[in-house]
């Protein structure tokens, strides 16, 4: 009994480890605008941007937060920028979480899911995710 336990427990952390490798990486949003990079730290996931297609101001300076409703948080730079926050991983899904558009300075409740070389991303004003948008975003090798 104690070895099928053990077992058992194998499958499931295996499967939890696995599971969160998925959506670990790098993902061009669709428009193909950027790429953020998701990354675990302890039991939840956060996503930064790493590149950018135009990541610099019109005077060459780097791309920053113009639209953050803070003024003080609008000289930070958008690479290196966390935009996702706090998704937890249950049932083959990532939820609980925020996410922060920098196109128009304003902040939802986030959930994702792995498809294939595909995260849907769904940014919703409700926590249920009922009124919101899914973006799909593709997997960079």
């Amino acid at each position: 009994m104690k070895r099928i336990l053990c077992a058992l427990l194998f499958v499931v952390m295996s499967a939890s480890a696995a599971m969160a490798q998925d959506v670990i990486g790098k993902w061009k949003l669709e428009d193909g605008s950027a790429i953020v990079e998701v990354y675990q730290d302890g039991d939840v996931f956060n996503g930064r941007i790493v590149w950018l297609e135009k990541p610099t101001e019109a005077d060459g300076s780097p791309a920053v937060d113009n639209n953050n409703p803070d003024k003080a948080l609008r000289s930070r730079q958008l690479i290196g920028l966390n935009m996702l926050h706090g998704l937890k991983a249950a049932d083959g899904e990532y939820s609980g979480g925020k996410i922060y558009d920098p196109g128009n300075g304003k902040t939802y409740n986030c959930s994702m899911k792995v498809e294939g070389n595909t995260l849907k991303v769904r940014g919703s004003l409700d926590k249920k995710g009922l009124l919101g948008r899914t973006m799909d975003w593709f997997r960079v090798e």
